[in-house]
């Protein structure tokens, strides 16, 4: 068995751990529930990373979601029914459960690159969790409608990757940033290349060198009683 399978295990441990704990610590059922989605996706990434044949790791994967995200969440649920009404929270947890369990058995048939089919059962099973622990069993009740709704549509709901993708500036922006890098703004060269001819001026050509010398002649002639003669 390899790393994945047991960190499913794993999942599957603390799933039947938090159904333990939901009637008398809800609190500790949902963080239980919370750390369930975690190690979900810890197992799914050392599973593609090992790659080989995942048909036995899928089918574990699918009993652990279905467990943790599905029959938790729709037993506390049930467990935060009024008593006068509880068969219609006992319907809801039972839609709960079955559209989780449509959800999970679609999943390998309508795969797609970058998205899910369907709202995923980790983020369903811990906002159920959180519905019934922190909001009112009406407001609970409906959400777990909505949610089971979501799980067996077509919506498609971006993975963690792709959504951290689509967030990243794009290939203009990028490229904007590296040349930026680059070079400085254009008024920075301006301001250095007249620093530096300040500091170092620029040696004359050597027409400006002749006409110099030429000038120096003259005056040493012109000095010495030598004057120059206009050719008519």
């Amino acid at each position: 068995m390899g790393p994945a399978n047991l960190v499913t295990s794993l999942s599957l441990a603390v799933g039947f751990l938090a159904l333990v704990a939901t009637p008398t610590q809800a609190l500790l059922a949902t963080v239980l529930v919370l750390l369930a989605a975690l190690l979900d996706g810890v197992d799914g990434a050392l599973a593609r990373r090992a790659g080989g044949d995942r048909t036995f790791g899928a089918q574990l994967d699918s009993l652990a979601d279905l467990l943790c995200f599905c029959v938790v969440p729709a037993f506390a649920l049930h467990h935060v029914a009024p008593s006068s009404l509880a068969v219609l929270w006992v319907l809801g947890g039972c839609c709960v459960v079955l559209a989780g369990a449509w959800r999970l058995s679609r999943f390998p048939l309508v795969q797609e690159q970058g998205h899910f089919v369907g709202l995923p059962t980790p983020a369903s099973g811990v906002l159920l969790m959180a519905l019934a622990l922190w909001a009112h069993p009406g407001v609970a009740l409906a959400g777990a409608l909505v949610l089971s709704a979501l799980m067996v549509s077509s919506v498609r709901f971006p993975t963690v990757l792709a959504a951290a993708a689509s967030v990243r500036p794009g290939d203009r922006a990028h490229a904007l940033r590296r040349q930026l890098g680059r070079r400085p703004p254009p008024l920075v060269p301006r301001v250095v290349a007249r620093a530096r001819r300040s500091r170092h001026p620029r040696r004359s050509t050597g027409r400006q060198r002749g006409s110099r010398r030429a000038g120096k002649v003259l005056g040493t002639l012109r000095r010495g009683g030598v004057r120059r003669r206009n050719r008519s």
